[in-house]
């Protein structure tokens, strides 16, 4: 097993960092782990949800070098420091969404590849979403005429359906948690994105591992060979990898790697 697998895809949040308590603490005994497999000529990509922004935020590059990235739910795909996949929302759709927001008082938060930006001022819900992913919370610039990649609604969910009625058509519309909502123009996952890298790289699904907890990990799953849930997975995200590994607070990236002969 040790000589099979190439390539590790692995999420970020709930996985290698620990939200269960306030300290939002990563385990770091599975980054060591992740740089071992590293160092024995495994790739190791990141695949993730969040953005560049909000990734370097939480101090993980500090600690650990990806061999690539797979953000925004497969939107940005990086192989090293070199962009091999991007995925960018239409200008006049985009400040649609925008102005949707702001008819509804609501705020976004826009991505670029390595910038974000808000479209009006913080206000408690903001403050509340990026307290809870660690994160800063990025200035107010103009929207209009830019290169956009991520959109977030900040809102709750008493404005779903009013804000998705509202939307241009083939907008989709994506609540991922009480204030957050991503917003797509072009349907993307993270299953798209490693299928995208495995091609690129010329590596089989059968070489191909990942680690993952929540539904947007499942599309992930499918596109390798040996799919590991975390033991604080979803319920309904575990039928779906080989391995169930412990909890991201008992190292579970970690126990994942030694069960398959990988470190």
């Amino acid at each position: 097993m040790k000589d099979k697998i190439k390539i590790i895809f692995v999420d970020i949040d709930w996985t290698l960092l620990d939200h269960s308590n306030e300290l939002h603490e990563y385990d770091y005994a599975s980054i060591e782990a992740l740089k071992e497999a590293q160092k024995k000529g495994v790739k190791v990509f990141l695949c993730t949800a969040r953005n560049y922004d909000t990734v370097e935020q939480t101090g993980l590059f500090k600690m650990f070098t990806p061999d690539g990235m797979a953000l925004a739910n497969g939107g940005l795909v990086y192989n090293g420091e070199e962009v091999i996949k991007e995925i960018v929302f239409s200008k006049e759709k985009f400040e649609k969404v925008c102005e949707v927001a702001l008819e509804n008082n609501l705020n976004i938060e826009a991505g670029e590849r390595r910038h974000l930006f808000l479209i009006k001022e913080a206000d408690k819900n903001v403050k509340i979403l990026y307290n809870v992913f660690i994160a800063e919370i990025p200035p107010v610039e103009d929207y209009h005429n830019r290169h956009i990649i991520t959109v977030m609604l900040v809102a709750t969910p008493e404005y779903d359906e009013k804000v998705k009625a509202a939307l241009p058509e083939g907008i989709s519309y994506y609540r991922f948690c009480d204030y957050g909502v991503d917003i797509v123009e072009e349907e993307h996952n993270k299953g798209d994105a490693v299928r995208f890298v495995l091609d690129y790289l010329g590596i089989k699904k059968e070489e191909a591992m990942a680690f993952g907890d929540d539904d947007a990990d499942i599309d992930m799953f499918k596109e390798v060979g040996y799919p590991v849930s975390m033991g604080n997975a979803k319920s309904h995200v575990k039928p779906h990898s080989v391995y169930v590994t412990s909890n991201v607070w008992e190292s579970g990236v970690k126990k994942g790697l030694i069960k398959f002969n990988v470190i």
